[in-house]
């Protein structure tokens, strides 16, 4: 059974249509990335599958739970998202694996008495994602790109069956952006490793593990499937309507060059 089902589904809101007749299966266990450029209805799409946003027409169901006719309170807490409003909340002086645990109980802060085994815990997902160097250092003290790392690993904590990365790399140089990258890679790894939806306007980051791709453009679905089937210049061309170029960055990833020489003509 797909985790995500989105059958003919549009979204309007104050009269303007912000998706219109989206078809969409995500199975489990499959990572995908959005690609789309700013305006393109990624963020709106994100809040539609968080059940933020009902469906004006067509038929949502996400994590087996029909919009409408579920507990929608529960499938929320099925799914992990990582977006800049979280880091927001965060106490400066948290350690960084203390940060990691609040994921545990879905709040900015440690409400609750934990120990040494809860603590532990963290660490080991800080580990796996590669963040060793991070723990015992505060939230205040890290760079940009550490503070991501931290925000997806604390994401993980509950074992959530999707976790949403929405610009995981937005402000960061382009050594963060690549190790970033790599840590995100892991996820794969993990023993109960979720269905990962990596959001992005940046073709290069998709990396070699994310094998599906969804192209959206104003509030459309232009194409989506495998990698090779979307990853053609015929596909591109007509989603960023415009000439393009795919230049390979390495054997497994890619570059999108618009051909500035026919746009300006």
């Amino acid at each position: 059974m797909a985790q995500i089902s989105l059958k003919d589904v549009s979204l309007k809101r104050q009269g303007k249509a912000l998706l219109s007749h989206l078809n969409w299966q995500v199975e489990k266990g499959q990572m995908w990335a959005i690609l789309g450029l700013n305006g393109s209805g990624k963020t709106t799409l994100l809040k539609m599958l968080m059940a933020e946003y009902f469906p004006s027409e067509g038929e949502a169901e996400v994590l087996g739970v029909k919009f409408g006719h579920g507990d929608i309170p529960s499938m929320r807490k099925k799914i992990g998202v990582v977006g800049s409003f979280i880091a927001e909340r965060l106490p400066k002086m948290m350690k960084a694996e203390q940060v990691v645990l609040t994921g545990k109980y879905k709040s900015s802060i440690l409400y609750k008495a934990y120990g040494e085994r809860e603590l532990n815990e963290a660490r080991q997902m800080l580990i796996a994602l590669g963040g060793e160097k991070l723990l015992g250092r505060t939230y205040y003290e890290l760079s940009q790109g550490e503070k991501q790392l931290l925000l997806i690993a604390r994401s993980l904590m509950e074992d959530p069956e999707i976790i949403i990365l929405d610009e995981a790399t937005s402000g960061l140089d382009l050594f963060a952006r690549e190790k970033l990258l790599a840590q995100v890679e892991k996820i794969a790894d993990l023993p109960h490793a979720p269905t990962v939806i990596y959001v992005t306007h940046h073709a290069e980051e998709i990396t070699d593990r994310m094998s599906h791709i969804l192209l959206l453009r104003k509030g459309h679905i232009v194409a989506q499937g495998s990698k090779a089937d979307i990853i053609k210049p015929d596909v591109l061309e007509d989603f960023y309507q415009s000439p393009v170029r795919i230049l390979p960055i390495d054997d497994k990833r890619f570059f999108i060059k618009p051909e500035l020489d026919e746009i300006i003509s």
